[in-house]
């Protein structure tokens, strides 16, 4: 008699066992879902954290690797400047775009590394080969060609900083806000010392 009200409750007893692995299963399931997601906030979904969290929109993205080409192209052609140039002008402007460009890049660098964007470690073919014809170039007509490609690409890149510091991502909006400023300087050196060249 004792063994048959014994068996409802060991059959309880197992049922419950299995019913609590099953929900440690799933809890455990629950929580690495949640961890996994970069924009879950206390186990729901932070609408317009996409843009403050590791991605990034595409806007942002775009603009990241845009500005990198833009600066290993400035660091390169200063580069070329420091031996082909004539102008003590145009040599002292060449060795402030290679500091300030290089600065920038490395900030650029962990910045895309930060919000996952892949940015480009070399320049495209026509930008390559444009730099290998400026190395046959040297005195006077060099210094024009680079000064005018100065004042030409700043231009763009100050228009390409501009979107950039408006895009919703904090901190792609401060950094392209904070590098604006610095381009603009360089985009008014490069008009003056263009104005001067004879």
């Amino acid at each position: 008699m004792k063994n048959i009200f014994l068996l409802p409750i060991a059959f309880t007893f197992v049922l419950s066992l299995g019913a609590c692995q099953t929900a440690d299963k799933k809890s455990a399931t629950t929580k690495d879902s949640v961890s996994g997601d970069t924009t879950m906030v206390n186990g729901t979904h932070d609408v317009g954290s996409e843009s403050t969290e590791s991605g990034i929109d595409e806007a942002g993205a775009t603009f990241l690797r845009k500005a990198a080409v833009g600066g290993i192209m400035e660091v390169e052609a200063a580069k070329i400047a420091a031996k082909n140039a004539q102008s003590t002008e145009v040599k002292d402007f060449a060795a402030k775009m290679l500091t300030d460009h290089t600065k920038a890049n490395n900030e650029l660098k962990a910045l895309a590394q930060s919000k996952k964007v892949i940015t480009p470690d070399a320049l495209p073919a026509d930008q390559q080969i444009h730099l290998d014809e400026m190395k046959k170039i040297t005195g006077a007509a060099f210094d024009k060609h680079y000064m005018d490609m100065m004042v030409t690409d700043h231009a763009k890149t100050v228009a390409l900083f501009k979107t950039g510091a408006e895009n919703r991502d904090q901190s792609v909006k401060a950094w392209a806000g904070a590098t604006l400023k610095v381009i603009e300087s360089h985009d008014e050196m490069a008009k003056k010392i263009v104005a001067n060249l004879k």
